[in-house]
């Protein structure tokens, strides 16, 4: 009896520095990076910023998804409808045959080859960057959207609807195109983009 009291303390003194232990290494496996670290991290790789833009006026909240940054939806007093949505995917997100292929079969086209894409794409310039646009057009829905290739991710945007509805808000959707800019670090020249009051006016 008196070894099992002898042993008693020094058992409970080994149960102590165990659970001490544990909650050392739980502290240190819990460390995130302070806020101003990220921040100039961002500042440091100008590659990593990623586009902001201006909405245009008229334009409502769209449907809301995972794979979404920017949903919007425009509808007229005939019942016509208009889906614009941004988005982003690593890398080229499937190249530029694949989304063209699957964006033009959504309004019940056919796929082209790669030697058909210059009916569709064409280039333009985004955020300061080369960027690809993409039109497609039947006499019921048209498709247009735009690729930005920054900071190895793809970046679509992307308007796709009634053909008519879609001509009318066709200036608007540039006017969002032109809008898009670059974050950047305050010694950085900002990206050109139109004045507010350069934009198309809404007609009535």
């Amino acid at each position: 009896m008196k070894r099992y009291r002898m042993c008693l303390p020094v058992c409970l003194g080994m149960i102590l520095l165990w659970i001490a232990s544990c909650a050392d290494s739980s502290e240190i496996s819990s460390y995130s990076i302070p806020k101003e670290k990220h921040s100039s991290l961002i500042q440091d790789n100008p590659e990593m910023n990623e586009p902001i833009w201006e909405v245009p006026s008229g334009w409502k909240p769209g449907k809301e998804s995972a794979m979404r940054v920017g949903s919007f939806a425009v509808e007229d007093e005939n019942g016509s409808a208009l889906d614009i949505s941004i988005s982003n995917l690593l890398g080229d997100g499937g190249g530029i045959l694949s989304n063209v292929n699957r964006w033009i079969g959504q309004i019940g086209m056919s796929a082209t080859t790669g030697g058909g894409l210059t009916n569709y794409v064409s280039d333009i310039t985004v955020a300061g960057k080369p960027a690809t646009l993409v039109k497609a057009s039947n006499k019921e829905q048209t498709l247009v959207a735009a690729i930005l290739k920054t900071g190895g991710r793809s970046w679509f945007f992307k308007m796709v609807g009634e053909s008519g509805l879609a001509a009318k808000e066709q200036a608007y959707f540039d006017s969002l195109l032109q809008s898009d800019r670059l974050e950047r670090s305050d010694d950085e020249e900002p990206n050109a983009r139109p004045k507010k009051e350069s934009w198309p006016k809404r007609r009535r």
